[in-house]
């Protein structure tokens, strides 16, 4: 027997996780709720979250993260590379603006 929990919703393919990411060098091009992943330059996460405030001269950013971890700040001369969750929902205002 088929449970509801058991039917997927969602028919459009899974994208492999390195599809689901995009790099973000310069960060004057982030934008207030892009949701990141923040990755150490050795291939380590660091976190994840949401943009909640950033300075306009790509200097500095605050990120919201996820599971409850708090606000963060981050300087561009940290040693983190920024990905942009690419939105895949088919619903493009749930879609961050500048994806």
């Amino acid at each position: 027997m088929v449970t509801h929990r058991d039917q997927k919703t969602d028919h459009s393919p899974a994208l492999p996780r390195h599809a689901q990411l995009e790099p973000v060098l310069d960060w004057t091009k982030l934008d207030q709720q892009d949701e990141l992943e923040l990755v150490r330059r050795n291939g380590k996460t660091l976190t994840s979250g949401s943009v909640d405030t950033l300075a306009s001269d790509g200097s500095v950013f605050w990120l919201n993260q996820d599971n409850g971890k708090g606000r963060a700040m981050f300087m561009a001369d940290e040693d983190v590379i920024v990905f942009r969750r690419i939105c895949t929902d088919p619903v493009r205002e749930h879609c961050p603006t500048s994806v």
